[in-house]
């Protein structure tokens, strides 16, 4: 295989605890074809990350870092797109306190190739992710996740649920070039706007492989219940929070790309019907009945489709 470039975009805040193993783990990617640079925004750490940064760049020449206000996770992200250098082909997000296995990127350029190669999706972009294993804070327990993605990643999806953690993904040159032209104005996590737009304008490719560890602890920016009490718990949570929220992402979604055709025309009729499903009962039962929009899990996909009926979402 050629020999690929790919830039990671990492964001710290107060991480000294465990990015050193991140790092590391990130720098001893197997090369079989695969060349390595990071570029870490620091979001205004106060502990010791600054100095760890410090001294990895006087260590590794494809290692650099620099700082800024803090954000929050998905604002410095944000930052970092439009900060990074267009010249690797390919890109990905990591989160400072997870140990990536050494086939991660490998494994996620080689599944991009291989899209990259059909006829439909030439020059198109692409996103890859994937599965993680939950791991306790010390990595001794280690778990795949519970939840299981069993219908196709798309836009129909992704309107109603982000299954692209951003710690998996990796994506083209051209999916980088579109969403820095084309960000949020509000405070849309960056994972969740790169599905979007991937699922609308190209390919999403999500790997039912593991290729890294999601350590769980206390301080996680987001984190995942692999427990089926904690699971429902946390649905329960998660609704009290969105109200009308997906129908005002779809609407963001729709204005910041005006203009710009889907790849998919049938995406473009199932965001109109996302974003007007309020007007009228009629609307509303329409959309609770329609199979373009969906989520993986059965009981929640019923759920949703309760609240669609009554127009939270």
């Amino acid at each position: 295989m050629k020999t690929r470039t790919v830039r990671v975009l990492l964001s710290t805040y107060n991480g000294e605890k465990y990015l050193k193993e991140q790092l590391d783990s990130i720098l001893m990617q197997e090369d079989r074809g695969v060349s390595v640079s990071i570029l870490v925004r620091d979001d205004g750490s106060s502990d010791h990350t600054q100095e760890i940064l410090s001294a990895y760049t006087k260590k590794f020449k494809n290692f650099s870092w620099y700082t800024g206000k803090h954000k929050g996770a998905a604002g410095s992200f944000y930052d970092l797109l439009l900060r990074t250098d267009t010249i690797a082909d390919y890109y990905a997000f990591a989160d400072q306190d997870d140990v990536w296995n050494k086939e991660k990127l490998v494994r996620a350029v080689r599944k991009l190739i291989q899209e990259s190669k059909r006829m439909d999706y030439a020059d198109q972009p692409i996103l890859y992710a994937g599965k993680v294993i939950c791991a306790s804070q010390n990595l001794e327990k280690q778990e795949r996740v519970y939840y299981r993605i069993g219908k196709n990643a798309s836009f129909g999806n992704a309107l109603v649920e982000n299954i692209c953690m951003g710690c998996t993904e990796v994506f083209n040159l051209e999916l980088l070039l579109l969403v820095r032209k084309h960000l949020p104005g509000s405070n849309i996590m960056h994972d969740w706007w790169m599905y979007l737009t991937a699922a609308y304008f190209g390919k999403v490719i999500f790997d039912q492989k593991a290729y890294m560890l999601y350590r769980q602890h206390e301080n996680n920016e987001v984190g995942m219940q692999n427990c089926r009490r904690l699971r429902w718990r946390n649905r329960i949570e998660h609704v009290r929070k969105i109200k009308h929220k997906l129908s005002g992402q779809a609407s963001e979604f729709q204005e910041v790309y005006t203009g710009v055709p889907a790849m998919r025309r049938e995406d473009e009729g199932i965001l109109e019907q996302m974003c007007r499903y309020r007007d009228s009962v009629y609307k509303r039962i329409c959309m609770a009945v329609t199979s373009g929009i969906y989520r993986q899990n059965r009981m929640d996909d019923l759920v949703f489709r309760l609240l669609i009926f009554i127009g939270y979402l």
